[in-house]
């Protein structure tokens, strides 16, 4: 459907108004003058007959006049006579030229013409008679009858002409009516509709300027707190960029003293200060000494040391903390710093320690007030000047002990020197011995001698070889330093990637709405450019992804979910899994596995099937069509190790290439106009999970030809316990899944009895938590909070079920389940297990448990965790009675109800309904109100009319437009009513089904009722985006962009939106604006947190059923668990899915 723009469409409206005008015009002229045309034939019937009545007049005057003349003979009566003869000529003319265009009147006027003649002659016969003769020869003759004949003869003919006449006077007087009355018409509904387009222009037109002044103010708001944003932004930037260029000023191999100075210059010209000092700390005679000064025309003015607590530096020295001194006030109390006196304004002093160790104070003066920037900036590079210094004197430290190892050495060769020169001279001594031997015993006493300072040299050798040692033991102390600053390089690039989905965030949400087009007044050009937008943005996401699971396996927080799996199941998934592409790409695609191998191996399915589908997925992006792909699964080398072979037909791979397409961020074409793109992560992440799996991955390749890929792992991965015995967490915190694995026979309870639910959870938040769930689900709940006392309670409640954590102290999980199946009396009863961990599912199976829930545990899972306790307890309706003419829809119904335990019976029109309610005892009727028979209004008045049924809970389920009658109607007898969307059947069943189970809850809640009630007024349920129109909610966030795009999505489904940039403005909103929905909180945000505001807002009655739904980047583990353990009900991440936020809210909405 085309969208025109406001002037197009004001355009429209003025050429429609002159197309109306003209069209208008032209049936008005038309229909005038069609009434002039009229007239005109009207007046010309009227002198037709006026004419011949003229004719026939003056024939009558010349009878009578002849006959007046004849009887008196008397010349007077010939008047009228001599006057009518010039005149009946002149009428008969008359009368031919008015009817020329008739030829009937034509013809008639010949005859009368004819008749006339013939009437004239008869008449002046009659006169020449009675001149020559008398009255008496007239009398006898009958000449007074002379004429009659013809006479009767011309009145017959004008009689016929007059009535000729006076039927087309009639017929045009009609016509003339008839176009006088069009234009009536005409002219008015004209006028009607140019008002109405005016008006209509006229609203249209003010209400767009009114829009586009709202639109106005709001970007001029947006503007303003976009400037606010900026202003922070440029802050944090210079800070930044101040951090940055003094690291590069300390960076190299700088001694104590230039180090100092480059430091207090930097810091000092980077802040415009008026001089500075710099101290470092010297443990030795624990005092403070001066290495470095700045701008003194003295520096003798500045003390050379400071004693710990002497003056503002001994004091900050020996408190740790940074001081602000002010110029005033340090003057009037005679105190004094390294560097002022009376004449600067401040001073700030920092101290900066390394390993919490003091390393230092450096002291900075200004000659105005320091700003807020200035101060942040002085302490945050406190850190890095301790790092520095303590780094400047370790290797002052290593090369004086090097210097003397190089002196010792060179003591050592001399040594040696000596000690060959004493052996020559020994000989020379032994061989002059033997000419003496009194020499021999002077030579021996000198050889001992020589032997003791040898020993003694020895000994100063082994010492100075021991402080070599020690020198290389520093070297891998800093080797340490550098795997810490490795591992702190991969946490970095896990917050980084937290960091950048905060952007990222509002691209896709904005390209989102872009894409989808709502207002329909975007071209196809502009739809498709916001779809590559959103593509990539998403690969971006992607991109994240990886660099984070690269990240985790770097820095060892990526864990393993060992298994025994089918070989089968492997290749089964990946055959099904690229099927499809291989069709597309018309590529021959086959998997082969070895009957050698064993059916199962004990590994982790999701990472060896990332690292499989990881390989097919550079397989079919480098092989083109009618190329072949296979998987060959088969016997390893090595003893006990299967290899998956990925092989293809592709385009090979350079030996050059080989070994660097496994580093990170490399690939075979890195070229900027390579063929095929891609990150390089996939082969690295790969290499390093095969690692993990204890296997590798090898390659063989040549150009032209294809590669092969191989992945080897162990039949067993290696393990510290058993499955069983030990359960492993995963980097999956967001979605809590439910595996239902077995029926199991209702638990039995007392009649009158109130349903009971043994709930064993160490940790009492969450405890709580699950009670309030019960709570509301008509459950009364025992709390355990131990495992030694659980199977005991048990025993003694016989409850409908048991909630079980596994881990808990004095007896885990396990344990107590297998207490409680093997005993008789609590076998029957079903346990749901929960852990923050994983548990295998033949485990959880084998041992007799219901179902398994991996913490955290969102709402979605605890909801239908108690529809199922409801279930199994037959705490829902046993019986109801289905009234829907639609019969797949009614069929669709009863399947799923009858599922789940709840017998239904159908009804396809009123009257049937009608019988089986009279015959049947239902507890509950879902009724259509479109029936064949009746009305379903009617039908429902007739229900409520019989007594018995008047407490009777009916459900309403209809697409029907309603009018406001026809729900106050329903608001009289209906408990529910829910609205059919255009959605499937399957989405209708499931909202039937949910408030099913709400009508369940209420009714084990309250006490039943003998006498009638009056219903409860009708709610609502609808998946349908009108069911949060209108609402309210509040969105925290300090990031304008993420406002932005969330405000703008949000307000395309009609919702009202209020912001704040922090949690204290978070609160400041909620106390001022009373009537808020739900609140979109942020987690990472200035002054007050997301965690900190939602515990304040839980902390206030008033708030405590107000929704909140948390918003963060998805990198760490636990953020869930933080947010619902701060009070947030659920969690979503960024980049924000908004069809999951949208259901979010309407799902708390609703509830």
């Amino acid at each position: 459907m085309l969208k025109f723009s406001f002037r197009q469409q004001v355009l429209a409206g003025f050429v429609v108004s002159i197309i109306l005008v003209l069209v208008v015009g032209v049936l008005s002229y038309t229909s005038i003058h069609q009434f002039e045309e009229d007239n005109v034939w009207v007046d010309h019937t009227q002198n037709v007959i006026r004419s011949s009545n003229n004719l026939l007049q003056h024939l009558i005057d010349a009878e009578t006049g002849v006959r007046g003349y004849g009887a008196t003979n008397k010349k007077v009566f010939l008047d009228p006579y001599n006057e009518a003869l010039p005149r009946i000529g002149v009428d008969l003319q008359e009368l031919r030229d008015l009817t020329k265009d008739n030829l009937v009147q034509q013809t008639r006027i010949d005859s009368l013409t004819s008749l006339v003649a013939a009437q004239r002659i008869i008449l002046k016969n009659d006169i020449d008679t009675r001149e020559a003769k008398s009255l008496d020869f007239m009398v006898q003759n009958n000449m007074f009858l002379n004429g009659k004949e013809n006479m009767d003869m011309i009145r017959a003919i004008v009689a016929r002409m007059k009535y000729s006449e006076s039927s087309f006077l009639q017929n045009r007087k009609n016509s003339s009516e008839k176009a006088s009355n069009s234009a009536i018409i005409i002219i008015i509904c004209g006028s009607i509709i140019f008002l109405i387009i005016i008006l209509v222009l006229f609203f249209y037109i003010q209400k767009t300027f009114d829009q586009q002044k709202k639109i106005e103010e709001e970007i001029r708001v947006a503007n303003i707190e976009l400037g606010k944003v900026l202003a922070d932004n440029e802050a944090k930037n210079w800070l930044l960029t101040g951090t940055g260029q003094l690291n590069e000023k300390m960076q190299g191999q700088q001694v104590e003293k230039e180090l100092s100075n480059n430091i207090l210059s930097e810091v000092a010209a980077y802040t415009n200060a008026a001089a500075g000092t710099f101290y470092l700390y010297n443990e030795a005679n624990d005092k403070l000494e001066l290495y470095a000064s700045y701008a003194f025309h003295n520096p003798d003015f500045v003390k050379k040391s400071v004693q710990m607590a002497e003056g503002w530096l001994g004091q900050v020295a020996k408190d740790g903390k940074a001081v602000v001194v002010k110029g005033k006030v340090n003057d009037k109390l005679e105190l004094s710093s390294s560097v002022l006196k009376t004449e600067l304004a401040e001073s700030f002093i920092i101290p900066f320690f390394f390993d919490k160790k003091l390393k230092g104070v450096m002291e900075v003066a200004f000659n105005e007030g320091i700003s807020k920037n200035k101060s942040e900036y002085l302490l945050a590079i406190a850190n890095d000047i301790g790092i520095a210094v303590n780094t400047s004197q370790a290797r002052t430290i290593m090369h004086d002990l090097y210097e003397e190892t190089q002196q010792q050495a060179e003591e050592l060769e001399a040594q040696q020197e000596e000690l060959r020169v004493t052996n020559e001279e020994l000989v020379q001594k032994t061989e002059e011995l033997q000419a003496s031997e009194e020499e021999l015993r002077v030579q021996q006493e000198e050889l001992r001698t020589t032997n003791a300072e040898l020993e003694e040299k020895a000994s100063l050798l082994e010492e100075k070889n021991q402080a070599i040692e020690e020198a290389r033991q520093a070297i891998n102390l800093k080797v340490d330093e550098l795997e810490t600053t490795g591992k702190y390089k991969s946490e970095f690039l896990a917050n980084m990637s937290h960091e950048l989905r905060t952007p990222l965030n509002s691209i896709l949400v904005l390209a989102r709405i872009l894409k989808d087009n709502k207002p329909a007044n975007l071209s196809e050009d502009q739809i498709k450019y916001a779809s590559v937008i959103f593509n990539a943005g998403n690969d971006l996401l992607t991109l994240i992804n990886d660099i984070l699971d690269l990240s985790k396996i770097e820095s060892g927080k990526l864990d393993m979910q060992n298994e025994d799996i089918k070989v089968s199941d492997i290749v089964g998934d990946m055959e099904m899994l690229f099927a499809e592409v291989a069709s597309n790409k018309k590529i021959h695609y086959t998997t082969n596995i070895s009957k050698e191998l064993p059916q199962t191996i004990f590994t982790d399915k999701v990472r060896i099937e990332q690292v499989i589908k990881n390989l097919l997925s550079n397989a079919f992006k480098f092989t083109g069509e009618n190329g072949s792909i296979s998987i060959n699964v088969r016997p390893g080398a090595k003893d006990k190790t299967v290899s998956f072979a990925i092989k293809d037909s592709g385009i090979g791979i350079p030996a050059e290439k080989q070994k660097v397409i496994f580093e990170a961020f490399q690939q075979a074409d890195g070229s900027t106009s390579r063929k095929y793109g891609g990150t390089g992560l996939g082969l690295s992440i790969s290499r390093e999970l095969a690692y993990l799996l204890g296997g590798s991955i090898s390659l063989s390749s040549e150009p032209g030809i294809g590669s092969e890929f191989v992945l080897t792992v162990p039949y067993q991965a290696k393990l510290v316990a058993t499955v069983e015995d030990v359960i492993l967490p995963t980097a999956e915190t967001f979605k809590a899944t439910a595996e239902f694995l077995a029926p199991v026979k209702a638990a039995q309870r007392e009649p009158g009895r109130e349903p009971l639910v043994v709930i064993v959870e160490d940790d009492k938040n969450f405890a709580n938590i699950l009670q309030d769930y019960a709570r509301d689900h008509g459950y009364k709940s025992v709390m355990v909070y131990e495992g030694t006392r659980a199977v005991e309670i048990v025993k003694e409640t016989k409850p409908d079920a048991v909630i079980l954590d596994i881990m808990l102290p004095g007896k885990d999980g396990w344990q107590i389940l297998k207490e409680l199946k093997n005993d008789e009396d609590t076998m029957h009863i079903p346990v749901h297990l929960m852990s923050a961990g994983d548990a295998a599912a033949n485990r959880v199976r084998r041992e007799g448990a219901i179902n398994f829930m991996k913490k955290p545990i969102n709402t979605e899972t605890l909801d239908k965790l108690f529809a199922d306790i409801m279930v199994q307890s037959g705490t829902r309706f046993k019986q109801i009675l289905l009234v829907e003419d639609h019969k797949a829809q009614s069929q669709a119904l009863k399947d799923l109800m009858q599922s789940q335990g709840i017998t239904v019976d159908q009804a396809f029109d009123g009257e049937s309904a009608f019988r089986m309610l009279h015959e049947n005892e239902y507890q509950c009727v879902i009724l259509d109100l479109n029936l064949p028979d009746i009305s379903g209004l009617d039908l429902l008045d007739k229900i409520k009319e019989v007594d018995r049924f008047v407490s009777l809970p009916v459900i309403i389920n209809t697409a029907m437009e309603l009018d406001k009658t026809s729900v106050n109607r329903l608001m009289h007898y209906a408990n529910a009513m829910v609205v059919k969307t255009n959605k499937s059947s399957d989405r209708l069943i499931d909202e039937v089904n949910l408030f099913l189970n709400k009508i369940s809850e209420s009714s084990n809640t309250q006490p039943q009722q003998v006498s009638s009630a009056v219903p409860a007024k009708p709610k609502i349920i609808t998946k349908s985006k009108d069911a949060i129109k209108g609402k309210k909610v509040l969105i925290v966030d300090d990031d304008m962009r993420n406002i932005f795009a969330l405000s703008s999505a949000l307000q395309s489904y009609d919702l009202n939106v209020e912001i704040a940039n922090d949690g204290e403005e978070a609160i400041t909103k909620l106390e001022e604006i009373k009537d808020i929905d739900i609140v979109l909180m942020d987690i990472m945000m200035p002054k007050m947190d997301g965690y900190e505001a939602t515990r304040h807002i839980r902390k206030q009655n008033k708030w405590a059923k107000l929704p909140v739904i948390a918003l963060t980047a998805k990198a760490m583990k636990d953020d869930r668990e933080k947010c619902i353990a701060a009070g947030a009900n659920d969690y979503i991440t960024k980049p924000v899915d908004m069809d999951r936020l949208i259901s979010l809210m309407q799902l708390w909405l609703e509830s």
